[in-house]
């Protein structure tokens, strides 16, 4: 199984003349990284024109889970696929786009659902061309694509049935694109013949977005409606300040509009009657001016988390994608010596290769859990906390009982107290007779790390600070013998660490967590996943557990606002919650955590910050105890 993969890395190499690298842990890019500020500024639009060997990337690795039950020719090709469209898309033509969009009032995305369609397109053309017999596993590969993206509305489709026509396949959309497409036909076919930056981009603002722009239109007209009906049928998990003011809007409109709205509450708009549609529009353009902008926002996030659901189909998988403020998509871009733990390494192939552990390496997992170079890293990532873990040990244990009994409790009077002992037994304090016997209630506590690996965290080395104030607690908890678990999070959340799980089988995960880093914040899924696993474990083992989450920016998915500030209250009352914020992400976790809300103005005082919330909960619980 190995060397099939070496050897379809091979071909790739000699084929593009860069590292091409097979991965069990995803896809990744990585460019020269004394060429990354170049790339970057010429990625944005800031310079015009950068040298080829900037825009080139030193290699990439493919993820070998997407290929199991594959065949050679669509594993190459679909590889190829991905180079090529590294190697000759024209990044600034996507910023430069969002920009002219954006002036124009549109949401940013919706450029993009079409320039993604249009170069994934243009990278399966070029390799056709080159070598004709990849038209087969190009389009198998492309028919796989086409049947799992997503088109809410018919912007989205009209991107469909361009790929759907290109291919000369059946389009499922005909009936509602077939005018659109017979006007951007032939600019459709100049712009895959076209090779020169500034008449591609012209062919596709001039004469291809003008014509997709209506639908574009339409379709935040359609999102208004589906914002109706979403509040009218509570299908959607409300968000920020949706669910009381879109209840307003929907109380302004009028009477039989309210009743046909709700009438058609489990459906879409596209699927509403024609005349219906008409009236609400024209419903929603009577209502007051701030409840127009209020639904004009909260649809241009509604459309833009469409767009991006039908993006992931269709951009390069080797490079992440991050949203700015106000919509913009953008790429991150990695370099590759860098990343030498992350998904994209060089030490990918190497673990590869050494699937079969040596002698050596097995004795280091028996006694560290990790391979001899795994331990390496790991002890250069340790060396910065690890004064602190017998410090702060030593620290902790002295808020907890270590003996199984004790004495307490004086009693001045009593029917057999022996009065002559008093003299010499209450100075030095030696007098049971004085005192009775306690047995000390024993401090079980147990702790639940939430960490977040979102996109944003892998700038100013946050996620590598992240990992040594992690692998400070769990070394600390370690040897406390105090259960813990670990989960990470972006979007999703992950378990790393279980409570019943050793910590030595964990230590390896650890430490790839930066290859694992992206995505948007959802705080409030790991708030609710994390504490539904701790009370199931504190209830099971009768103790008193603690979340900790860390986190450097505002959530950008599920709940946000006041209704996130409202869930966490709610869920304090249940287990205490602390939040450490750090660097912008400072006001956002005072406001939403309150009076546990940790702030820490820079990335290097994680480790201290971590500590303080330990010995802080330590003494808390145990004063309650």
């Amino acid at each position: 199984m190995k060397e099939r993969w070496k050897a379809i890395a091979r071909i790739l190499e000699e084929e593009y003349d860069l590292e091409v690298q097979p991965s069990y842990e995803g896809w990744g890019a990585g460019y020269d990284p004394k060429y990354l500020p170049a790339l970057e500024m010429w990625a944005k639009g800031e310079v015009e024109d950068v040298p080829p060997g900037v825009r080139k990337p030193r290699g990439i690795s493919f993820n070998i889970v997407d290929f199991m039950r594959k065949n050679e020719d669509y594993i190459v090709n679909s590889i190829r696929h991905e180079i090529s469209f590294l190697l000759n898309t024209e990044f600034p033509h996507w910023r430069i786009g969002q920009r002219e969009v954006f002036r124009a009032g549109y949401v940013p995305s919706s450029f993009v659902v079409l320039m993604a369609v249009l170069e994934s397109i243009r990278a399966d053309e070029r390799i056709i061309k080159e070598m004709p017999s990849s038209i087969g596993p190009l389009r198998r590969r492309m028919k796989e694509v086409l049947s799992k993206a997503k088109a809410p509305y018919p912007h989205h489709r009209l991107a469909l049935s361009i790929a759907y026509r290109w291919m000369g396949e059946q389009d499922p959309y005909e009936d509602e694109t077939a005018k659109y497409w017979q006007q951007i036909e032939k600019p459709f076919y100049e712009y895959l013949g076209a090779t020169d930056p500034q008449t591609l981009y012209d062919i596709l603002m001039e004469d291809i977005w003008t014509h997709f722009r209506p639908l574009v239109d339409t379709s935040r007209d359609l999102n208004y409606i589906d914002l109706l009906l979403d509040e009218a049928g509570e299908r959607r998990k409300r968000e920020a300040h949706r669910g009381r003011i879109m209840t307003d809007v929907l109380r302004k409109l009028p009477p039989d509009i309210q009743q046909s709205i709700r009438e058609f509450k489990e459906m879409n708009s596209w699927e509403l009657p024609e005349e219906l549609r008409r009236s609400v529009l024209k419903a929603l353009g009577s209502l007051q001016d701030w409840m127009k902008d209020y639904i004009r926002q909260m649809s241009w996030l509604d459309t833009l988390e469409k767009d991006l659901a039908f993006l992931s189909s269709f951009l390069p998988k080797t490079l992440e994608v991050d949203v700015e403020h106000r919509g913009f998509v953008s790429f991150i871009f990695k370099g590759w010596e860098e990343t030498a733990g992350a998904s994209s390494a060089l030490t990918i192939k190497e673990s590869i290769e050494d699937e079969e552990l040596s002698q050596m390496d097995r004795q280091f997992k028996k006694e560290h859990g990790l391979t001899e170079r795994e331990f390496e890293r790991y002890r250069v990532m340790m060396r910065s906390v690890l004064p602190y873990v017998e410090h702060f040990k030593r620290k902790f244990d002295s808020f907890l009982p270590q003996e199984e009994e004790c004495w307490g409790g004086c009693h001045p009077r009593g029917k057999r107290l022996n009065f002559r002992k008093i003299p010499t037994e209450v100075p030095i304090k030696r007098g049971r007779i004085f005192s009775r016997r306690e047995v000390p209630e024993k401090k079980d506590l147990a702790f639940e790390l939430l960490i977040d690996i979102s996109s944003s965290m892998k700038k100013q080395e946050k996620i590598t600070n992240a990992i040594r104030s992690l692998l400070l607690v769990s070394e600390v908890l370690e040897k406390m013998e105090m259960p813990f678990s670990i989960k990470v999070f972006s979007e999703n959340v992950y378990l790393l660490k279980d409570y019943s799980e050793d910590y030595l089988s964990v230590k390896s995960r650890i430490m790839e967590l930066p290859s694992s880093a992206g995505g948007g914040t959802d705080l409030g899924k790991a708030i609710s996943i994390g504490t539904e696993s701790l009370e199931v474990f504190t209830k099971s083992t009768h103790r008193k557990g603690i979340i900790v989450l860390f986190t450097d920016g505002e959530p950008t998915k599920g709940l946000k606002g006041n209704d996130l500030k409202l869930y966490i209250s709610q869920m304090k009352k249940k287990v205490p919650i602390v939040g450490v914020g750090v660097g912008k992400a400072t006001p956002m976790v005072r406001e939403y955590f309150d009076r546990t809300g940790i702030s820490v103005d820079d990335i290097s005082k994680l480790p201290s910050a971590f500590s303080f919330i330990i010995e802080n909960q330590l003494k808390r619980l145990i004063s309650v105890n």
